[in-house]
């Protein structure tokens, strides 16, 4: 029909109901994304109560409170029944899954612990231990003046404030149970964009990867580390890096779990009347992953306006709904205010480190190819023949392509974290693709998916192997698995990730307690 209404179609992978509309329908509920909203949001409450002068805590409180009954209400619901019986005991295994994953990867103090949770483990001491805003007055050879905790420390703030009540060993308990209930709302989300628990969906998700273990052969000649073994695969190109999703659990725990859990949330949206309010989160729980939403935020909102705009209507007329469905309370006012008053903390840093610059890519143009190419490109190559009309399938891969050209601070920390959203949409993408060949009968494209999946699983392999063993060998000889404080933030040569200057900055003259 010629003045039929046409739409713009994501892949079935991207959409969910409204609301139930079948018998089959019945249970379906928005409680698994209400619940993910309120895990981001606790923090912010926490922080708006513990950094901000009372007159803006309940001002921020309300704002916030407001804004979370509003996105709770317009949730979507999610296309599989969860608490059906036949999902039941796939449910309960996804659980202890994730228990197994948080505990194996040192949170919590229970089993081996990656180097980075030095650092981690001192930004919940200071917490937990310190008055907030953590302040240290004294002054030192790097800092002329008294200098505050400025971090995207979300995470940490529910276990911080349990542990101020009955100390620092239960606060890394808390903590554990906490990611754990983070890690377990991601693999709900990742199951209802494939609306089905599938314990296999959730393995793959587990030992995603880039290809290192091929890597580190091309360009090191080492046969050694494609075999079982335990040794760290990603920084085998020099000057670039990306981290399986293992990895980033294990070593930068805080920013990977709100990175993966917003991004699975702006996918399973069915409008944008939330989406401005659930990237607002981003902000104080994963700041450099955050940079690498934004290019997917933009897809998704405008993706959503191409699906609903009717070329049959005037533009105005178009315009009116579009716009009132964008400036929604929770994204005008508490997503603005959040992200606002995050970005102001985050700001008041004035002795960070060296800001963004463009990476020497000429410098390194071979070892940025074969990087690109085994990081993420193969898969991209697997998946184009089902995905190739999906806006995000280009975005998520420019987006990829983009941020190994951009450095920030003296190491590789931006492409490693502002990866982290492409990457989840990459595996989206991926588990779509393997089920529209499954449905075409397409046996030949879903074993070369799958033999990429398990050529990458080394590294996940590397970390889990390294974990079990180095734990088993801590207990055999009686030591403590868990990284003692042996740094002092303030006096580390890091301290500058950490603390900063805070005196003349906005956040610290006009919105934080005295």
């Amino acid at each position: 029909m010629e003045n039929a209404k046409k739409q713009f179609s994501l892949p079935s992978i991207f959409k969910l109901k409204p609301k139930a509309d079948s018998k089959n329908d019945d249970k379906a509920s928005k409680f698994p994304i209400g619940i993910s909203y309120l895990y981001l949001a606790i923090p912010m409450y926490i922080f708006t109560f513990g950094w901000l002068k009372l007159p803006f805590a309940l001002i921020m409180a309300v704002v916030l409170t407001f804004g979370l009954f509003k996105a709770w209400r317009d949730a979507p619901q999610i296309e599989i029944t969860l608490f059906e019986r036949r999902n039941i005991g796939k449910l309960l295994i996804l659980i202890v899954l994730a228990m197994i994953w948080v505990y194996l990867s040192g949170i919590g103090g229970f089993a081996f612990q990656n180097y980075d949770h030095m650092w981690r483990n001192a930004v919940l001491e200071k917490l937990v231990t310190q008055e907030w805003p953590v302040i240290i007055t004294e002054t030192g050879a790097y800092f002329d003046k008294p200098a505050a905790l400025i971090y995207y420390f979300a995470l940490w703030l529910p276990a911080a404030c349990f542990g101020k009540i009955f100390g620092l060993s239960a606060a890394h308990t808390f903590l554990y149970w906490w990611c754990v209930i983070g890690v377990s709302l991601v693999f709900i989300l990742l199951s209802a964009l494939n609306k089905k628990i599938s314990i296999w969906l959730i393995l793959g998700f587990v030992f995603f990867s880039g290809l290192d273990a091929v890597g580190d052969f091309v360009l090191h000649n080492s046969t050694n580390y494609i075999w079982f073994a335990n040794n760290h695969l990603e920084n085998w190109a020099f000057g670039f890096q990306m981290s399986s999703l293992t990895t980033q659990l294990f070593w930068v725990f805080n920013q990977a779990i709100p990175a993966w859990l917003i991004t699975l949330l702006l996918l399973c949206q069915k409008d944008n009347r939330s989406v401005i309010f659930i990237y607002s989160f981003s902000f104080l729980s994963c700041t450099l992953p955050a940079i690498g939403m934004l290019p997917i935020l933009a897809c998704i909102g405008i993706s959503r306006i191409a699906r609903t705009y009717d070329r049959t209507k005037a533009f105005k007329e178009n315009g009116k709904p579009i716009l009132k469905e964008a400036l929604s309370f929770q994204n005008l006012v508490t997503g603005v205010l959040t992200a606002l008053i995050s970005y102001l903390f985050l700001k008041s840093n004035s002795t960070g480190n060296s800001g963004f610059r463009m990476t020497e890519i000429k410098k390194l143009m071979m070892s940025y190819l074969i990087f690109v190419l085994l990081e993420f490109l193969v898969y991209y190559f697997a998946i184009y023949k089902t995905q190739k009309n999906n806006p995000l399938f280009w975005t998520s891969l420019v987006t990829l392509l983009i941020v190994p050209m951009i450095s920030f601070g003296p190491h590789v920390d931006f492409v490693m974290r502002a990866s982290i959203p492409s990457l989840i949409v990459l595996y989206t993408l991926i588990a779509d693709s393997m089920k529209k060949n499954t449905e075409a009968g397409d046996k030949k494209a879903d074993i070369i998916i799958a033999v990429l999946l398990i050529a990458g699983g080394f590294t996940a392999y590397h970390e889990i192997s390294r974990s079990v063993g180095t734990t088993i060998e801590h207990s055999s000889n009686d030591e403590v698995t868990i990284i003692a404080n042996e740094i002092d933030l303030y006096e580390d040569g890091a301290r500058g990730n950490f603390f900063g200057e805070y005196q003349d900055s906005a956040f610290f003259k006009y919105l934080a307690k005295n």
